[in-house]
């Protein structure tokens, strides 16, 4: 072998040769500097790619700073019980790689319940240097209005805000009613009409929309709403178990459930214990699309909320706001239905 030819087919001037740029342009591309076009930019890694070209580290002390330091973005997460939602996951990795592309670091901030430390998070944003901030998950309507007071410009996702809100503000979020018309207009085609609905906190907009949409889907099909199939849980699969049990245990009758798919594991043991199959005697529908729906047995039919796609149009209307005057606007990403065997007896997912 050549070593000589190896390491300069590996080189800096051979990708920027291929790529008909500077060798300072390819440089900077591999530092993913802001500077560089974003299809050039492509061009380059995928050479670089090509002939397993990777950028050598000094080590020791690191060389003095002499480019302006990367602006960062603050994503503000807020938790129910200190651990973040498994779909959460999905979105952070999304929003990250994406605004990172752009040339921008990513803060993540969390925050639970506690007095506290919601007090420390708007002493934090105060006095951050931030260039945008998003705040998703739950939060209370007052803090909600608090963060917003910090940071006007910040933007809603997952979360659509709501008349409290007392100046205007964007958000992007999913149409959640429209999510449980359709799981329970999915749920009577399969002649399902004593449909449960076993949902989260009574106060969180979450809860509230699928409520809603439930509620709308029932009376349009003619049936009027039970109030005894309508569980409220924290929206762990633990109190969900327990909700569903006791019902079974108070006798109450039901051919379906509608929930989301962390909560349905809930339900598929509760039902498991009382020797009760899906779909055959009961039939079961998520929501949120997460991974884990798959693994369960049946596999669980479930409606899809994307937070891949929330992530990305964060960022894309976070680099649009950038180039022109800020508006505030509105976004409701559209949920999909992912037919699995959970509802009917079928192999095919659509």
């Amino acid at each position: 072998m050549n070593t000589k030819t190896d390491i300069n087919k590996k080189s800096i001037a051979a990708i920027a040769m291929e790529c008909g740029v500077s060798s300072m342009t390819v440089s900077r591309a591999l530092r993913n500097h802001p500077s560089v076009k974003k299809e050039t930019r492509d061009l380059i890694l995928r050479a670089a790619e090509k002939t397993g070209y990777h950028r050598a580290l000094k080590t020791g002390r690191p060389l003095a700073v002499t480019e302006k330091t990367r602006p960062s973005v603050e994503v503000v997460l807020g938790t129910f019980d200190k651990s973040i939602s498994l779909f959460y996951s999905a979105f952070l990795t999304s929003f990250e790689q994406n605004i990172a592309g752009e040339g921008y670091d990513c803060i993540v901030r969390t925050c639970g319940s506690e007095y506290s430390r919601f007090l420390s998070l708007r002493e934090i944003l105060r006095t951050s240097n931030s260039e945008g901030a998003f705040v998703i998950g739950y939060f209370e309507p007052e803090k909600i209005q608090a963060l917003l007071d910090i940071v006007p410009n910040a933007v809603l996702l997952d979360n659509p805000g709501g008349a409290y809100i007392e100046k205007p503000y964007s958000s992007i979020s999913f149409d959640n009613t429209d999510a449980a018309r359709i799981a329970v207009r999915h749920l009577l085609e399969n002649k399902r009409e004593k449909i449960l609905l076993a949902k989260g906190y009574p106060g969180h907009y979450f809860s509230q929309e699928i409520d809603a949409g439930y509620r709308e889907a029932l009376e349009s099909a003619g049936i009027q709403v039970d109030e005894n199939l309508i569980l409220e849980t924290d929206f762990t699969a633990e109190k969900t178990y327990e909700q569903i049990k006791s019902a079974l245990d108070k006798g109450i009758r039901f051919d379906a459930v509608f929930t989301n798919d962390e909560m349905a594991c809930g339900v598929y043991r509760a039902l498991s214990e009382k020797g009760l199959k899906i779909p055959d005697d009961i039939a079961v529908c998520g929501c949120d699309g997460l991974p884990l729906g798959k693994q369960l047995f049946p596999k669980l039919t479930t409606i899809l909320l994307d937070y891949r796609q929330l992530g990305n149009m964060a960022v894309e209307f976070f680099m649009k706001s950038k180039r022109k005057d800020y508006k505030p606007y509105k976004i409701k990403l559209l949920p999909e239905l992912h037919i699995r065997e959970s509802t009917q007896k079928t192999h095919n997912e659509h």
